[in-house]
């Protein structure tokens, strides 16, 4: 089953006032952790409320996970109660960068059954003026019962080497798949029989998401009639990406490999040293 994708700036302006709307500024920069509360604080799309995308849709990292790992269940669940979402919501992300962050948001939010959908083109594209109130939402007193079951482990990639079940995808830039380029993991390179879809082919140069047709037409020549895929990325956010284009295309996808070439990396990296 198709999951729901992506709302347009109108469609947003028209159930912006509804009651059971809940819009999440996911705005996240690798490098300054700080900076997307920052950016927020300068101007957001009215009723958005921040989400701080390295603490709260993620757990902490240890030497076995990845950058990214997903938060506990309970945790998360007192997230969403946080938020104010319950099961009667909408859920609106953005971000500005085309979605690659907001989607990560998407989908782990839609993994509990939650309405949820990307603003396509981002804040960018909102062309009304920008709030600067910080959202304080009303804690919800309905609470999900959390579970990931889109989630794909380490052992799972490690065991479709012989069952061959499903077909890795990588979301990084070409140059980081070559292993041209490495500057976040201690290794560089892409998990054996992957094959690469950069995030950033899902959209035009303005930022929103390339049309179904073309997105239908590039996944399928990619995927060469592949039916079982695996998204993975650096660290489990970006490649949630493709799993929203595939959506858009009409393909069902919606498994993902959290730990990511952060966490493959340091499986390369203690395998080395256990030779050395």
């Amino acid at each position: 089953m198709l999951l729901q994708t992506l709302i347009s700036v109108q469609a947003l302006n028209d159930v912006l006032e509804q009651e059971n709307t809940v819009i999440l500024d996911c705005r996240f920069y690798l490098m300054d952790h700080k900076k997307g509360r920052y950016e927020y604080e300068k101007g957001h799309v009215p009723k958005a409320i921040f989400v701080d995308v390295h603490h709260e849709l993620a757990g902490k990292e240890t030497e076995l996970t990845g950058r990214h790992p997903l938060p506990e269940q309970e945790d998360f669940a007192d997230q969403l109660q946080r938020w104010g979402i319950d099961q009667h919501s909408c859920v609106i992300v953005y971000d500005d960068m085309g979605g690659a962050i907001a989607a990560r948001a998407w989908w782990m939010l839609s993994q509990q059954g939650i309405e949820t959908y990307v603003l396509d083109g981002g804040i960018a594209a909102w062309q009304t003026p920008l709030a600067t109130q910080i959202e304080r939402p009303v804690a919800s007193s309905y609470r999900f019962n959390v579970s990931f079951p889109w989630q794909v482990t380490e052992r799972d990639v490690v065991e479709n080497f012989e069952l061959g079940s499903f077909q890795l995808v990588d979301a990084r830039a070409s140059d980081r798949f070559y292993g041209e380029n490495e500057m976040l993991d201690p290794i560089a390179g892409h998990i054996p029989g992957a094959i690469n879809r950069p995030f950033s082919k899902n959209l035009t140069e303005g930022a929103s998401f390339k049309s179904k047709e073309a997105l239908a037409s590039e996944w399928h020549a990619l995927l060469r009639g592949s039916e079982n895929v695996v998204h993975y990325c650096g660290s489990g956010i970006t490649s949630c990406h493709n799993v929203l284009a595939m959506n858009c295309a009409g393909i069902e996808a919606k498994r993902v490999y959290v730990g990511s070439w952060s966490q493959w990396a340091k499986r390369m990296l203690r395998a080395a040293e256990i030779e050395a």
